[in-house]
């Protein structure tokens, strides 16, 4: 059994299951470059494993197949994945439908930029670039028409043809049936021939003949054309289904299959790869407010409207449990036929942060719970709702035999990710080389060579400066020193960052004010205006987002029910019960030049993101702008909270005047620590 563990070494970001499929697929071509030996029961003999004898097995295939297909085609071994939920994901299915997408409507940038980028178009980067820069505002197909006027020659010429291949296209789209128009475009292209020279070309060109079989037979129905025909693959693509890929694969391919354990049933392969065993167990039906069972029926929370609460009846947790005990089985179930379809080798993967505590843990669990008999108690396998976790069970129960069938590895991200990452340079210092060799060459070439290399770029600021960054950074650019600011933003420094990331358990003890300040944040979002709170209506609130594990019990107690009880009592609020519309937690976007708050000339747009917590129109359609604050201050300290926390809010005005079109009249705080609203603006 192989499992890989977290790291925080590594710089580079990967999802977990990006790291277990290059895992699996350098093991894969580990095994295939050292000739691993499996008995071969046709020929009675043993010989060199084949890609066609491994296998990869997921619980589910959907999103993950394609992730190992990728990784494994990165090895340069073939990989079939029998899955019909990425059809329309594929590259060669999304390439001839952006194209067709255009066809219909040319005024559509993504699929537009995307074929042009694609063998169809044969645009490189830098063509796109040169595109765009004639017109920066304009749609993408606009700005390419316009920029056949101050493009280079060679440009020209491509736009050209581009874009006579489309009118073309489009013309035979008004005579032709859609299946036909799909062959033309396979035969204008070679687009057939290009796909069948990729890795799985074979089943690459299969698919791109489905597309066409499937727009024939979408003809011969009621509705026709080709816009009803993008508009229905749109919403196969978005619903529960898909078309399905072509399933060309035969006993005797010799390529490295990927499927589900279920469709696993009833096979058996010499070595085995399961997969994913870090995943969780989908218990989400669990959670639903009404639980359905066939034999002891109906289930379901029980609804106090008065109250406006809901919680679970006796029912309802008697279902629950007796559904969970069904799922577990069934895990049980579909485990134990991934475990035995290897017939020489079975390798286990998945991902376990924090190997060593969490086995440690285990083992104290172990030890508590074990039966005479050496079974697992049932206790841990609720607990437990993970294939790795029940497989290390399994091990701890019973060392001493599981060390004779099973071997534990623990591999580090940064091992598995090291073959993928560049070499790292050795650092050398080019003036004291050219100075040995000063001897070789003339003091006019050595000369030269310093002035090139002690280059300066004039644009270097433009580097610094962040194309998106969020409103709290911005406001302390603007309140803080600013020239002191700008020399930490703008120092360059070749140390890398290093993160300590607390633990879990430690933010769970912990209720720093900070904290504290964020419970009470969202508690006040949660009231609802409509209500003339009293006391202990504000408590019963509390309560309920206990209850609803929105917050946990201790930060419950932490919080002051009177601090939202003042609330509920201010003006401002009394103004929100009367309001004719308001809006809570809203997102937004902004564009900011650069030089207005950072200490650079040049006006490049940083996109600003932040969340206002609250706007209104109030009884006289005056907009007024909301924020709370939840910060310590004492009587006399309005000033500095104005003066602490205007440029956020002026950036939340500038945002919301923008979106509305229309002015804000009146920008407040609420200062929960000195229950009073501070008119910053009016």
């Amino acid at each position: 059994m192989t499992g890989t563990s977290n790291t925080s070494d590594n710089e580079e970001v990967f999802e977990d299951i990006e790291i277990e499929a290059k895992f699996v697929a350098n093991r894969i071509k580990y095994l295939i470059d050292s000739k691993f030996q499996i008995y071969d029961n046709k020929n009675k003999e043993f010989r060199k494993i084949e890609p066609k004898d491994i296998v990869i097995l997921l619980r589910s295939t959907k999103n993950k197949a394609s992730i190992y297909e990728k990784e494994i085609q990165n090895q340069n071994i073939n990989v079939y994945s029998d899955t019909s939920t990425e059809y329309l994901e594929t590259y060669e299915i999304r390439v001839i439908m952006d194209l067709l997408k255009i066809i219909d409507n040319p005024y559509q940038d993504l699929p537009l930029v995307h074929v042009m980028r694609s063998p169809i178009g044969m645009f490189t980067d830098d063509d796109l670039l040169e595109i765009r820069l004639a017109d920066k505002t304009d749609d993408f197909y606009t700005a390419m028409l316009k920029s056949k006027i101050s493009v280079q020659k060679n440009l020209k010429f491509k736009i050209d043809t581009f874009l006579r291949k489309v009118e073309n296209w489009r013309e035979l789209n008004n005579r032709l049936g859609l299946d036909e128009l799909i062959w033309t475009i396979y035969e204008d292209t070679g687009f057939l021939n290009y796909v069948a020279l990729m890795p799985n070309g074979e089943f690459r060109v299969a698919n791109l003949k489905i597309l066409f079989e499937r727009a024939k037979q979408y003809e011969t129905a009621s509705f026709k054309g080709l816009f009803n025909f993008i508009l229905f693959m749109e919403k196969v693509k978005t619903g529960n289904g898909d078309l399905g890929a072509a399933k060309l694969i035969s006993e005797n391919e010799n390529v490295v299959r990927i499927m589900s354990i279920h469709k696993s049933k009833g096979l058996e392969f010499p070595v085995v790869f399961l997969s994913g065993t870090g995943s969780s167990f989908n218990m989400m039906d669990l959670n639903q407010d009404i639980l359905l069972h066939q034999n002891l029926g109906i289930g379901a929370k029980y609804i106090d409207y008065d109250m406006q609460i809901k919680y679970d009846t006796i029912s309802k947790l008697a279902l629950r449990e007796k559904l969970l005990e069904e799922n577990i089985s069934e895990e049980m179930r579909v485990l134990y036929v991934a475990l035995t379809r290897a017939k020489e080798k079975l390798i286990i993967t998945g991902i376990k942060n924090e190997f060593e505590e969490a086995n440690a843990k285990m083992q104290e669990l172990v030890d508590i719970y074990k039966k005479e008999n050496g079974k697992i108690n049932p206790i841990l396998l609720k607990k437990y709702k993970k294939y790795i976790d029940w497989i290390l069970l399994v091990y701890l129960y019973n060392k001493q035999n599981a060390n004779e069938i099973m071997k534990i590895n623990i591999v580090k991200k940064d091992e598995v990710l090291k073959d993928n990452n560049k070499e790292e340079k050795e650092e050398i210092n080019v003036f004291e080389i050219l100075e040995e060799k000063s001897k070789s060459i003339t003091e006019e070439e050595l000369q030269d060579l310093k002035k090139k290399l002690e280059f300066n770029y004039q644009f270097k600021e433009l580097n610094l400066i962040p194309s998106k960054d969020s409103v709290t950074n911005i406001a302390n650019l603007v309140t803080g020193n600013k020239s002191e600011n700008m020399q930490k933003k703008l120092q360059v420094t070749k140390q890398k960052k290093q993160y300590d990331l607390p633990k879990l358990e430690n933010i769970e003890e912990e209720i720093t004010p900070a904290k504290r300040g964020t419970i009470l944040h969202l508690c006040m979002k949660k009231l609802d205006f409509s209500k003339d709170y009293d006391l202990e209506l504000v408590k019963q609130l509390i309560k309920d987002l206990r209850a609803n594990s929105i917050i946990t019990e201790k930060e419950a107690e932490s919080i002051n029910p009177y601090d939202i009880y003042k609330f509920t009592k201010s003006n401002i609020f009394k103004d929100l019960r009367q309001a004719k519309e308001y809006h809570k937690e809203e997102p937004f976007y902004i564009n900011i030049p650069a030089n207005e708050v950072m200490n650079v000339s040049f006006r490049e747009n940083i996109l600003v993101q932040g969340i206002i917590d609250l706007y209104f129109i109030d009884k006289d359609d005056k907009l007024i702008l909301l924020d709370y604050k939840t910060d310590f201050a004492k009587p006399g300290d309005e000033e500095i909270l104005i003066e602490r926390h205007k440029p956020q809010l002026m950036l939340y005005k500038q945002a919301l005047e923008n979106g509305l079109n229309r002015k804000v009249d009146k920008v407040v705080i609420y200062s929960t620590s000195l229950a009073k609203e501070i008119i910053i603006e009016k």
